[in-house]
């Protein structure tokens, strides 16, 4: 392309449904430009783009946090686990808090959306239990705040029961102009008869959740998204020999935190990453998980930049 010309022609991908990420990378003598942008796929009705139609909350009610103090406090009176839509029960652990823009940074790092359950949708979902490949699977509601997820992303693996299911849920608060959702991850490792589900199956969960949460976390750091992360204290901790249940009655144990990411549209290098150092809180917070184990022998939980 000579200097402040123009040229035209195709550009051929891999097929992906909804958002699609593009990248260009221009080389010249001496330097190379990249440039990314994002454009919609027709053929996909995602479940966030329905959340959208009708958010849960007015702008009036929205509160902008422009201090990191001020965040963590807020943040602190978020619910532990989701559960069930009246309010009951104690589900899947609330481990993750996003601060974004944009969904852009998931479909940067290879998430895919979900989609709206419909017949059709569930015909495909139908077919892929015997085998077939579903990216974009709708998957069950999980609540809090008496409603089901606004946002879900996964990463699909070999098979429709492995993959990787993240759920977020809008707050009605705002990090320095950043939409921040509270969010729930876990990994799918196969599926199960119960009576517990209205279908008499569900998906198992790798019962060490904590591993999910940091892939997330890494995942996001490769793609050049994360900005600074750091952990708060979320449900009560737990170890493999005396595990916490879901309202599937599955269990799953972890150390407890909840992690919080605030992302970039920018790309931000990895040296660049910021942690998020509420150092002086997690003291306290880990002098009081002591006392509440009293000795009990932790089964290899993970540690964390700034733990003591």
């Amino acid at each position: 392309i000579r200097p402040h010309g123009m040229t035209e022609g195709f550009a051929f991908s891999n097929l992906k449904m909804g958002t699609k990420e593009v990248r260009i990378r221009l080389l010249g003598p001496g330097q190379v430009k990249d440039f990314e942008f994002y454009v919609t796929v027709p053929g996909l009705r995602a479940d966030w783009q329905r959340a959208m139609e009708k958010l849960p909350f007015t702008e009036e009610e929205v509160v902008d946090y422009r201090s990191l103090d001020e965040l963590r406090e807020a943040l602190r009176t978020l619910p532990a686990t989701t559960t069930r839509r009246n309010g009951t029960g104690k589900g899947d652990p609330l481990n993750i808090v996003v601060v974004s823009n944009t969904l852009n940074p998931f479909i940067k790092a290879g998430w895919d959306e979900t989609e709206v359950l419909t017949l059709a949708s569930a015909w495909r979902t139908a077919k892929a239990f015997f085998g077939g490949r579903y990216r974009y699977a709708p998957f069950s509601a999980l609540y809090v705040f008496g409603r089901p997820q606004d946002v879900s992303f996964q990463k699909a693996r070999e098979t429709i029961h492995e993959r990787n299911h993240l759920r977020l849920w809008l707050l009605p608060m705002r990090f320095r102009g950043k939409q921040v959702a509270v969010g729930a991850i876990s990994r799918d490792i196969g599926i199960y008869f119960t009576t517990r589900a209205w279908n008499l199956m569900t998906h198992a969960i790798d019962p060490d959740v904590d591993e999910a949460r940091e892939y997330l976390t890494e995942d996001l750091a490769t793609a050049r998204t994360l900005e600074r992360f750091g952990f708060m204290e979320g449900v009560e901790p737990a170890d493999s020999s005396h595990p916490h249940r879901n309202l599937m009655f599955a269990p799953y144990w972890t150390d407890g935190r909840r992690v919080v990411l605030i992302l970039s549209d920018e790309p931000v290098p990895l040296e660049k990453v910021g942690f998020l150092d509420w150092t002086k809180e997690e003291v306290e917070w880990s002098r009081k998980k002591a006392e509440r184990e009293k000795g009990f022998r932790w089964g290899g939980a993970a540690k964390h930049p700034g733990s003591r």
